[in-house]
Formats: C-alpha cells, structure tokens, sequence
C-alpha cells in the first residue's frame, strides 16, 4: 500500500511538471511577438548605414528626393540605384523575428551589439520625428540536416539585433544583414549610356588625332561622308550605345576644357547626347563622361568601355 503512494505521488508530480512546462512554453509563445520592428517601405524617406563606431568608415545615407533615391557618403552625393533600394525597402518591411535571445542590456556584449560592434541602420519613415534605429551584431552559421550521398549540408546564417533603446537581443535570418554590408559604390546607379537605337540619325565622333567622322543616317541607309559602311557593322554598332555601364567610378576629378575624345548622338525626338573621354597622361587609361549623368565620372583601359564607344573609320567598313 506504501509503494502504491509513492508511485501515484510520483505520477502526480510529473503530470504537473508536464502542465506547468507546457503553460510556459505556451505564454512564452503567446508573449513572443515576431514584427519586432514594424515599417511602412513606402513611408521610407531616408535610410542612414552607420558603421561600427571602432571603424573609419563614414555613414552612407540612402535619400528619397522627388520619387528619386539618391545615396550619399561624405562629399560624395549621386543617383542610387533604384532596384537595389526598392529591393531593400521590401526586405526592412518585411523583417520578421526568429525567437528572442536575451531580455537585458549585459547580454548586448556577446551578440555583438554594443555601439563599439554594432552597425545602426536608422530607418526615418514620412510622418514621424525620430528614426527606428536597428542594430545589427554578430551573425552566426550553422550547418542544417545532414549529409547524404556526398552532398554537403544546408548552412543558415542568424544575425542577432536590436531595436531603438529596447534591451533585448532578438534574432533573425541573416540575408537581409548583407545588403548592409555593401560598400559605398555598389549603391550607385552603374548606368552610364541609355539610347534608343531605332531614334539615332547622326554619329560624330572627334579625336585630338584628328580620326574622327560623321556617320548620318539617310532614308533607310547610313552613310559616311560619301561612302556606304557596312549595315552589320552599323548595326553592331548601334546596339551598343542602347545600353552601357560601368561601376568604376571617379570621384573628384576635374575635367580640362576639351576632351581627347568625343562622341555626339543625335536623332528624332532625343535630346542630343555627349561621350567624353580624357586621356591620362600614360596614354592607357581614360576617364569618361556622359551628358545624361554630367556629374559621372568612369575609369576605363583601352580595351574596356573606351574602346567599345570609341571606334575609328576603319570599324565599319
């Protein structure tokens, strides 16, 4: 009769240890609330990268102005890249919580979050007076599942952040921490020369060499100064002013009065548009400019984007 005590006094206990762990991992749950952080991607006017206070890095400051997003970093100001921005609206707004990590601001140390550590990304949406500030900490991988047939491991990244003044360390996917991670120039608008081929009637190019030419375009034929070139390579040609671009940018460098190279685009219903080119003093480098982004300067060798703009009689014939 004793043993029969115990053994029900035991089952007892643990009914009630099995309650009381379940009661808690359902109010932890109910209390845990996943938006965190809780933006509107097109009340966004102005978005702030501060780096860790430990390094030299300035801030980048991404800005909206006349529905145009333009990113900025110490003297530096110019057009950004308007997908990568808008990617990066869409991802902040929709930032959603892991789990909760740590309640208390001695924990911060650990998961990287101490100003010292942490990049700020302060976030100012329309309408309000101070910023969300997010900080980003340490990101830790682990390996998920487990190998089969040779094949390798899922790894999954988690970066451990914070909110505004709120003690706690929250944690959540990694992906959306490495677009903060970007340097400065891979926010720009890499854009350099957009034409609508089918509109251009008139070429002419302008050399210090005195290789130019004058390229018009008659009815349906092309003609240079009296002579037929060859269409294909016309149209070749052609189809390389649509579209060009270039991510090495030049800042700071002041132009001399004329260009060692200049080519003017002209045609129907499109306002006419200048290449230029300046030769350095080796003679292998150039740096290029277009009137459709006057304050863009690009670097470019002799067999980059120099040579596919600035070609001579000879290339179409």
């Amino acid at each position: 009769m004793k043993k029969n005590k115990i053994l029900i006094a035991i089952l007892v206990g643990l009914v009630l240890l099995f309650v009381a762990t379940n009661y808690f991992k359902k109010t932890s749950k109910v209390n845990f609330k996943a938006e965190v952080v809780r933006l509107d991607a097109s009340q966004i006017s102005k978005i702030t990268i501060r780096p860790p206070s430990t390094t030299n890095e300035e801030a980048i400051v991404l800005s909206k102005d006349n529905q145009m997003w333009h990113v900025e970093q110490g003297q530096v100001k110019t057009q950004a890249n308007q997908l990568s921005v808008k990617n990066t609206l869409d991802q902040l707004e929709a930032i959603e919580t892991q789990q909760l990590v740590a309640k208390t601001k001695d924990k911060w140390g650990s998961y990287g979050l101490v100003d010292s550590l942490a990049q700020c990304i302060e976030i100012q949406e329309q309408g309000k007076q101070e910023p969300t500030k997010v900080y980003l900490g340490k990101t830790v991988y682990k390996e998920s599942g487990s190998t089969t047939y040779g094949r390798r491991t899922a790894v999954n990244g988690v970066t451990y952040f914070r909110v505004n003044n709120d003690p706690q360390t929250y944690a959540l996917k990694s992906g959306i921490t490495s677009i903060f991670k970007r340097k400065f120039n891979a926010w720009r608008n890499t854009e350099f020369l957009k034409v609508d081929r089918e509109q251009i009637t008139q070429l002419k190019l302008e050399s210090k060499d005195n290789k130019g030419f004058l390229l018009s375009k008659k009815g349906t034929d092309w003609d240079m100064e009296g002579k037929s070139p060859d269409s294909t390579k016309v149209a070749q040609y052609l189809n390389r002013l649509r579209y060009q671009s270039s991510s090495q940018f030049v800042d700071g460098f002041v132009p001399k009065p004329k260009a060692d190279y200049q080519l003017t685009i002209q045609g129907d219903s499109i306002e006419s548009l200048i290449v230029r080119a300046y030769q350095d003093s080796t003679g292998h480098k150039f740096i290029l400019n277009s009137s459709q982004h006057p304050d863009v300067f690009v670097e470019s060798d002799s067999t980059g984007l120099f040579k596919r703009l600035f070609v001579n009689q000879e290339h179409f014939f």
